[in-house]
């Protein structure tokens, strides 16, 4: 490395920044050390570099810059006032600190904040590196904010946008379903039946219930129950399809299941149990997968620095997919089952 400094005429400290791609040095000057390293015959010592990462890592981060987490939300509050959102923030804020970047936070929907506006807002702050959060409804962004991604290295979390295309991250929403039936499955439950509200499971590119179907696979194709796929306010149609197939537990999304069961007469987990697929720490009362999403907002800062150490900006040629997988909960909504007890139905209870 001294060699390579003394040849380029920098100090050794400026080779090793050139050599990790460090943002901190300028493109160009990355570029000349690194084709004159390469042109000596330079290569890292694999050791070395392990234990100098040790150093660094042992060491509290000194500031290495600031990153940009834009709400594409329609709603500024979007992160304080979903949980899932809440926690894929608090993912981001631990890792950046953790790394030594801070983390400013913006509103795609301000009201006066235009592209031109927030670009030059970026620039002035020296923002390289931008977290896409709160894609609810769509899976593609405003045209007009191009400038972002195309200037920007970038990173969606929890949806997948086909316009632009990006990296993202989000919860592993396939294995999440699969194991959830698995592990019902190992309490004893021999029907497990899923509530799904299908643009939840069309913005997640139908994981949640293709993971579902894997699982049934486990299951007598006798016994499986079909997909109830309803909305939050379709109380009617969850009663049609819960009294036609008699799920002796529900796996769901949304919390009004529970009430839609205490109407039919079906307490839980008493008559049937109940399984959450985005459990989150508050809802003590509930079994289900909890979707480690803080470690999702984590791993999305992660893939974010990493781009910015490779000098990677604009749009990518083939995106990358990062997935965290969940965490089984066994609470108060399941219980296990014995072979020999006869499930209450919902008409058998209220009788």
């Amino acid at each position: 490395m001294q060699d390579v400094a003394n040849a380029a005429g920098v100090g050794k400290a400026t080779v090793s920044l050139a050599l990790r791609d460090d943002p901190r040095l300028r493109p160009e000057t990355r570029k000349r050390i690194q084709e004159l390293a390469e042109k000596m015959g330079y290569r890292t010592n694999a050791t070395v570099a392990n234990l100098m990462a040790q150093l660094r890592a042992s060491k509290t981060p000194k500031y290495q810059a600031t990153l940009g987490f834009i709400n594409a939300s329609p709603y500024r509050d979007a992160f304080s006032g979903l949980p899932t959102f809440r926690d894929w923030i608090t993912g981001c804020k631990r890792r950046a600190a953790q790394l030594g970047y801070g983390l400013d936070e913006f509103w795609l929907n301000e009201p006066g904040l235009t592209p031109a506006r927030l670009t030059r807002i970026l620039e002035s702050r020296g923002i390289r590196g931008l977290v896409f959060c709160g894609i609810l409804d769509h899976d593609a962004m405003p045209a007009e904010f191009a400038p972002l991604w195309t200037n920007c290295a970038s990173v969606v979390v929890g949806i997948r946008t086909s316009t632009p295309p990006l990296h993202f991250v989000c919860n592993d929403q396939y294995t999440t379903a699969k194991s959830a039936v698995f592990e019902l499955l190992k309490l004893g439950y021999q029907r497990p039946g899923l509530v799904m509200i299908p643009r939840v499971d069309e913005i997640v590119d139908c994981r949640f219930s293709a993971g579902f179907w894997a699982g049934q696979l486990e299951i007598p194709e006798a016994k499986r129950a079909p997909i109830a796929h309803l909305n939050e306010s379709d109380q009617s149609g969850f009663r049609a399809w819960f009294t036609k197939h008699q799920p002796d537990v529900v796996v769901c999304i949304h919390t009004e299941v529970k009430r839609w069961l205490d109407n039919l007469g079906a307490r839980v987990p008493e008559h049937v149990g109940l399984a959450h697929l985005d459990r989150t720490p508050d809802m003590t009362d509930w079994a289900g997968m909890q979707q480690n999403n803080d470690l999702v907002g984590a791993a999305a800062v992660d893939m974010l620095i990493g781009q910015l150490h490779r000098n990677e900006s604009g749009l990518p040629k083939f995106t990358k997919s990062m997935f965290i997988q969940s965490t089984w909960i066994t609470s108060g909504s399941v219980r296990p089952q014995t072979p020999t007890k006869k499930r209450k139905t919902a008409t058998t209870a209220r009788s």
